[in-house]
């Protein structure tokens, strides 16, 4: 069976719009593709130049327990300081008379 000449024409033709269809296919995949990464660009670029803003409240709330963490070391260390005092004076107040808190060694 051969392929008649008119038969060819069409097929021709046929060949041809097939082809520039598959090409307008293929070039709206590659748009919509750079559409996309276009948007991811301006995505990654709008978060990495802006700033999450704390709330508030919660700066509030880290204010706070910096602050109660000063008073607490400032209380340690004056309580720390009242027993070094205390505890000097009851020493001084075991010792027997005439003894000092000095060691002395002889050989």
């Amino acid at each position: 069976m051969s392929i008649r000449s008119t038969d060819m024409q069409v097929l021709i033709q046929k060949v041809g719009d097939v082809a520039k269809l598959q090409q307008i296919q293929q070039h709206e995949v590659n748009i919509k593709q750079q559409e996309f990464n276009s948007q991811i660009m301006d995505q990654t670029s709008k978060i990495t130049h802006t700033i999450n803003q704390t709330l508030r409240d919660e700066s509030a709330l880290v204010h706070e327990k910096q602050e109660k963490e000063e008073k607490a070391k400032k209380n340690k260390n004056n309580k720390g300081n009242s027993d070094n005092k205390e505890n000097s004076k009851e020493h001084t107040k075991n010792l027997e008379p005439g003894r000092g808190d000095k060691l002395d060694i002889i050989v």
